[in-house]
């Protein structure tokens, strides 16, 4: 009987490595999936470059938003020209607005509508947000007709408490939700809201860059 025990003993413990091993390459699989930077996104850099040299902004970086992307996965990224790829990944919220879903957001050009717009944006310069107090964010200013009201509407750049690196496959809540233990408010009213470490490098490199940046929302 003793040594049924050990046999036994032997069984769940292998058993039990195999599902720690199993969950941890799972767990590694999905931060490499989730990290993973779009297909098409140098693709989309060389159209914002274009779009950079014709308009006025800086031709050394831009900031592009692809809201077409599983909202658990990188969807923000500060894109470097001159070395031809993304210095900065992030997770990325999207408004809440007119029935958006964790899964699938509504772009409104509208005020009051809490939906975030697509289209091209002037970066402006970094003021202080009346709500909530003290906070830190960056003007944005529409220049298609899909994001004309921004400026009227607060459509910001600002930090918010989301985790520094992918969730996927878990998706970024519409409301305040704990995922891994760690409380995320995605608090978009239509904002671009990103980590507050991630907020902290777009704005050093906006503000020393001797041109306005572009971002550029798309799906």
């Amino acid at each position: 009987m003793f040594q049924v025990g050990i046999m036994n003993f032997s069984v769940i413990k292998r058993s039990v490595i195999i599902l720690t091993a199993s969950a941890a390459f799972l767990l590694l699989l999905f931060l490499i999936i989730g990290h993973a930077t779009p297909k098409d996104l140098d693709e989309r850099a060389e159209e914002a470059l274009e779009y950079c040299k014709g308009n006025g902004y800086s031709t050394e970086y831009c900031l592009l938003v692809d809201y077409g992307r599983h909202s658990g996965r990188v969807r923000f990224f500060l894109y470097d020209f001159d070395s031809g790829k993304p210095v900065l990944k992030s997770l990325c919220a999207h408004g809440y607005g007119k029935g958006s879903t964790a899964r699938k957001p509504v772009f409104s050009n509208e005020s009051g509508s809490f939906c975030s717009s697509l289209g091209h944006y002037r970066i402006g310069k970094e003021k202080t947000m009346s709500k909530p107090k003290g906070r830190k964010a960056l003007l944005l200013y529409g220049r298609d007709k899909t994001n004309s009201n921004a400026l009227q509407r607060g459509i910001l750049i600002h930090p918010v408490s989301l985790p520094n690196f992918s969730i996927y496959p878990l998706m970024i809540p519409v409301k305040v939700h704990k995922v891994f233990g760690h409380k995320i408010r995605p608090k978009s009213e239509g904002c671009i809201t990103i980590p507050f470490r991630k907020y902290s490098k777009v704005v050093e490199t906006v503000e020393s860059s001797c041109k306005p940046l572009m971002l550029w929302v798309y799906e």
